[in-house]
C-alpha cells in the first residue's frame, strides 16, 4: 500500500490526446503572437487543448488553443493563450496534448494498492513450491473535496467527475487505453515534491483508471472515487523537473 503526504504532491487528470503538427509561416512568428497557421495536423484540435513549440532557443511554456480554424476537415490555425513568450520558426514541431486537469484534493487523500498473487503447491500435505498467481489491475482510491460537480456553460476546464465521465468541458478527451473497443479512462499523474530540495522529484503515474464507484458525501463536502488501473504496478520515475 502506497499512501503520500500530499502536502508535496500535486495529482493530476490526464487523457490520451496526442497529436503532431507543425509552424506553417516562411516568416515564423515574433514573441507576443497569440494566433498561428499550422499544418501536418489530422483532424480537429479541440478548444482547451494544451501544446508547447519545439523550437530554438528550447521553449517550456504551455499553451491553451482558445480558437481553431478547419480546412477540409484539419486544423490549419490556431489561437492560443498565452501569447508566445519566444520566436517560432517555420516547421517547428508543435505537440498538442494530452487534456490534464489538476485535482483539488483538499483534506483527501490517494491511496492504491499493487498486489501480487501467489499460489502456493503441496505434495502430498507439505509445502513443496511456489508460483505467480493471475496478475491483478492496481486499487485506486481517491477522496477529493467537493466544489462542483459540472461546469458553468462556456467552461473549457471540466470538474474532476466530468474529466472521469468524459462530460461537459471532457466530451471530447480521449481515453489513455490504445485499445478503442475498451471502456473510456484516464492516466492518473502524481507529482511528487519532497521538502527537502536537495532530492530530485518523483513522477508516478497510475495508468488507464476507471471508477467503479462515485461516493458522494453532502455533509462532508467530499466526493471519493474508487476503481482501479489497467496495470500490475504504478511507472515510477526520479526527475529534475516536472
Amino acid at each position: 500500500m502506497a499512501q503520500f503526504d500530499l502536502k508535496f504532491a500535486d495529482i493530476f487528470i490526464k487523457d490520451g490526446f496526442v497529436k503532431a503538427g507543425a509552424v506553417n509561416n516562411a516568416a515564423g512568428y515574433l514573441a507576443g503572437i497569440s494566433t498561428m497557421t499550422i499544418d501536418g495536423v489530422i483532424g480537429e484540435i479541440p478548444i482547451g487543448t494544451p501544446f508547447k513549440v519545439t523550437s530554438t532557443p528550447p521553449q517550456t511554456t504551455q499553451y491553451v488553443v482558445t480558437a481553431h480554424t478547419e480546412t477540409t476537415g484539419n486544423t490549419t490555425s490556431i489561437t492560443f493563450t498565452p501569447a508566445l513568450t519566444g520566436a517560432v520558426a517555420d516547421n517547428d514541431v508543435i505537440d498538442f496534448g494530452p487534456n490534464f486537469m489538476k485535482v483539488v484534493v483538499g483534506d483527501g487523500n490517494l491511496t492504491y494498492s499493487e498486489k501480487r498473487p501467489m499460489q502456493y503447491l503441496k505434495d502430498r500435505g507439505k509445502i513443496d513450491s511456489v508460483r505467480l498467481g493471475d496478475e491483478e489491475p492496481i486499487d485506486v482510491r481517491l477522496d477529493l473535496r467537493w466544489e462542483f460537480l459540472s461546469s458553468p456553460t462556456g467552461a473549457t476546464t471540466p470538474t474532476i467527475e466530468e474529466a472521469l465521465k468524459q462530460k461537459g468541458p471532457a466530451a471530447g478527451w480521449v481515453s489513455s487505453s490504445s485499445d478503442p473497443c475498451e471502456p473510456y479512462a484516464v492516466d492518473l499523474e502524481i507529482h511528487y515534491s519532497p521538502f527537502c530540495t536537495t532530492e530530485q522529484k518523483e513522477l508516478i503515474i497510475l495508468p488507464d483508471y476507471r471508477y467503479e464507484s462515485l461516493d458522494h458525501d453532502l455533509k462532508a463536502g467530499t466526493v471519493s472515487t474508487s476503481g482501479k488501473s489497467n496495470a500490475r504496478e504504478a511507472t515510477t520515475s526520479r526527475v529534475t523537473a516536472f
